[in-house]
């Protein structure tokens, strides 16, 4: 959002850190699609993510939302060139264009960070909104719980755009906006981290 100039190669910074294929794939399997949940992808971007997500599993309904044009021209363009039906729409993830009850799963990759922190809340509250009862919600950002030399590096940069919160922030956080059975459950590289909530 604040160097949306990097927009086109985004993919390409994700490979060649580690989150490319192999990543996309870790959080598809952490999702537990069983081919019949409808899925949103909350910060979609330039659509990695659903696109693994459909050529997997075909029969599953996919929908993607960010607030980058740019983004979402680069995901239509890729999505339609392998000929893969998923839905795209711009927006905001704190104010969400969707119905109460829409969704079964929604997951959220690398993207909260990028949320003011007046509206991370709020964000958090519409994922849990636009799930069915029931559904869960995946997770996945980055948070300065590693110390290790070169995810130190990457916080000091990322801290300079965006607001970084520990993985035990975050968990609070979710309950807040009213999500249950909150856990941790993976940590990738770079303190990249995996957590699941659920909607009662």
């Amino acid at each position: 959002m604040h160097l949306n100039f990097l927009t086109p190669i985004y993919d390409i910074g994700c490979t060649l850190m580690g989150l490319g294929r192999r990543f996309r794939s870790a959080v598809i399997d952490r999702m537990g699609i069983t081919t019949t949940e409808k899925v949103l992808d909350a910060g979609c971007g330039t659509g990695a993510l659903l696109m693994a997500l459909k050529e997997r599993y075909p029969s599953v309904s996919a929908e993607g939302l960010d607030p980058d044009e740019k983004a979402l021209e680069i995901a239509k363009r890729k999505s339609g060139r392998k000929g893969l039906d998923i839905k795209w729409h711009l927006g905001f993830m704190e104010k969400m264009p969707f119905e109460d009850g829409s969704f079964d799963i929604v997951v959220s990759t690398l993207a909260l960070h990028h949320v003011n922190p007046e509206k991370k809340l709020q964000a958090l509250m519409e994922c849990r909104r636009v799930l069915r009862s029931s559904g869960r919600m995946v997770l996945v950002d980055v948070s300065p719980d590693d110390t290790g030399l070169f995810s130190r590096v990457i916080y000091k940069v990322l801290s300079m755009f965006e607001h970084l919160m520990k993985v035990d922030q975050v968990m609070a956080m979710m309950k807040e906006a009213g999500f249950s059975e909150v856990r941790e459950i993976e940590s990738y590289r770079y303190g990249v981290t995996f957590i699941e909530g659920r909607k009662v």
